[in-house]
């Protein structure tokens, strides 16, 4: 069973996330803030992949994922936005894919199933080649 961190700020999204990802099989943890207890709830449950929402309180997405980015470098983070722009911007912004919200469950599934697959691959490849 993998794991998946998702933070949101939208509890409504938050949940409705989280009960469709369990439903798929994976073990979520789920937070609606985002301050400096990410890193260790990264630490503490080794998620596959995090699904960071772009618009947070207290600090930008930008800068939570640069973080994340910088201790835990192979770990996939997705952006959530409502930004019009984030197909564009979102590589910029250190993510390594994103989900316009509103999104389906159709694309919640196809996303997570991508990155954790890619980075999968990624890292069979990178063993073989040590």
């Amino acid at each position: 069973m993998e794991t998946i961190l998702v933070q949101e700020n939208d509890l409504g999204t938050l949940e409705a996330v989280t009960e469709a990802l369990q439903m798929e099989g994976f073990r979520v943890y789920s937070l609606t803030d985002c301050n400096d207890n990410v890193l260790d709830m990264i630490r503490r449950h080794h998620p596959r992949l995090v699904l960071l929402d772009c618009w947070l309180f207290n600090h930008s997405g930008k800068q939570v994922c640069q973080w994340i980015k910088a201790h835990f470098r192979r770990l996939p983070v997705v952006a959530l936005s409502c930004d019009d722009q984030i197909d564009v911007h979102y590589r910029e912004l250190g993510f390594d894919d994103y989900l316009k919200k509103p999104f389906d469950l159709d694309q919640l599934y196809y996303v997570v199933r991508k990155q954790l697959t890619w980075h999968r691959r990624k890292k069979k490849y990178t063993e073989l080649t040590l």
